[in-house]
């Protein structure tokens, strides 16, 4: 029966693939299981290609800061000019501080992407993902926004707009490695890489009480999601195989 029903949900994944969104065919979904394997099978390879991006990132700064150590050469100036787009991009403070690139430019477990994507956009049924394919409830100030129903008279604030699902996905890794709110996130993740320890989407879990107004509510329902619907199972090797190793 779950075979059958993830071979169903491949098929219709591969229906709206290209159309803008999860696509109409998402929408025809009624059987609840079969519409969250959709949700996963459509978000599983956009997270890894901008997960990729990011690793690409880290060994790019990796072998800089390496190379600079071991040679005290001077950089090419195509080396120079990506640093500074990357510190620009991370909003790093002290251009040369590899510590402080290596906290910030680092990947999000799967686990905690799928639980939050689920939750902010109740499984891809709210409006800002059909109008604005805004998985993640983020805000902009900008002319370009969807107003949410029912804000505040005072408030000015719209739900950012995307052009596809994979800018969404994009933005909120972003968000999460740069912004203040996140420091203890990117410091436990930090620590956990420091200690060869891996770092899941149940420990990431407990470092999101900026996310949302619900504060430490909020995490344990992320908690909640994550295990409740087997999301730990699609966590990178490396966390796989070191929980494995700590058993």
């Amino acid at each position: 029966m779950i075979k059958n029903i993830l071979i169903l949900s491949l098929l219709l994944t591969t229906l709206f693939a290209f159309e803008s969104g999860f696509g109409e065919d998402y929408y025809k979904i009624k059987n609840s299981k079969v519409k969250k394997a959709a949700f996963i099978n459509t978000l599983l390879p956009k997270i890894k290609k901008a997960e990729k991006q990011i690793l690409s990132y880290r060994a790019f700064i990796e072998k800089f800061f390496k190379k600079y150590i071991f040679t005290y050469s001077l950089k090419s100036r195509s080396d120079l000019m990506r640093l500074l787009k990357i510190s620009r991009k991370y909003r790093i403070k002290q251009m040369y501080n590899e510590v402080e690139y290596l906290k910030k430019v680092d990947t999000i477990p799967i686990s905690l992407v799928l639980a939050q994507a689920a939750v902010e956009s109740a499984w891809g049924d709210s409006r800002f993902v059909k109008e604005g394919n805004n998985l993640f409830g983020e805000w902009t100030w900008g002319k370009k926004g969807i107003i949410p129903a029912g804000r505040d008279e005072n408030a000015s604030h719209k739900l950012r707009i995307f052009d596809t699902l994979d800018d969404s996905i994009k933005r909120y890794m972003l968000n999460l490695n740069r912004h203040r709110s996140y420091k203890y996130f990117r410091e436990l993740r930090a620590h956990k890489r420091a200690i060869n320890e891996p770092f899941t989407g149940l420990d990431a879990a407990t470092k999101m009480t900026n996310y949302s107004q619900m504060r430490e509510v909020y995490n344990r329902l992320l908690v909640n999601v994550i295990k409740g619907n087997g999301f730990m199972g699609y966590e990178s090797p490396y966390i796989i195989k070191q929980k494995f190793l700590n058993k």
